[in-house]
């Protein structure tokens, strides 16, 4: 079983009851559960840039995660994101964006966006919230909000934990 069909196993859909004041219905969520849970690794962060003055330097990034997730029924899979971030200027609301592609090499393929604050001085650490909206199988046109905190190595690794709740 894939990430994403793991994550929609066995759940009841989650449909409004009835048509929203614009004449719409509310869209399903996957079946199956709808919470999980994330731990993984980074690896291959690559840095760009650098510009700015002393030590307000604004910088890009790119790196990969290997993540273990794990459903609220405990079923668990493996999936891989493809990440590329920028630092965001002083006074944003948050210091760091950046998006990911996920896939769990089979066929269920999504994509993140995150805002995320450091969480230390040197900027290694960070606490993010997120988006997580499906491409391509089951999870397509379905949505997650997901919360997550990093932690970047200066030997081009760190660590990934987070949370996650398909909400559509």
């Amino acid at each position: 079983m894939n990430f994403y069909s793991a994550l929609a196993a066995g759940a009841a859909l989650l449909i409004a009851t009835g048509a929203q004041a614009d004449g719409h219905e509310e869209a399903a969520a996957p079946s199956g559960p709808t919470t999980y849970t994330m731990t993984g690794s980074v690896a291959g962060i690559t840095l760009v840039g650098g510009t700015g003055r002393g030590d307000d330097l604004s910088y890009g990034a790119s790196w990969t995660e290997a993540v273990t997730v794990t459903s609220s029924t405990g079923t668990v899979t493996d999936i891989t994101a493809n990440c590329i971030g920028m630092d965001q200027p002083s006074n944003s609301l948050f210091d760091r964006h950046f998006t990911c592609t996920v896939s769990d090499g089979e066929s269920q393929e999504g994509a993140l966006i995150f805002g995320c604050n450091k969480e230390n001085e040197a900027g290694n650490e960070m606490s993010c919230v997120g988006y997580l909206q499906g491409k391509e199988g089951e999870i397509a046109e379905h949505v997650a909000l997901v919360t997550s905190y990093y932690r970047f190595m200066s030997d081009g690794t760190g660590t990934v934990q987070g949370t996650g709740h398909w909400i559509r």
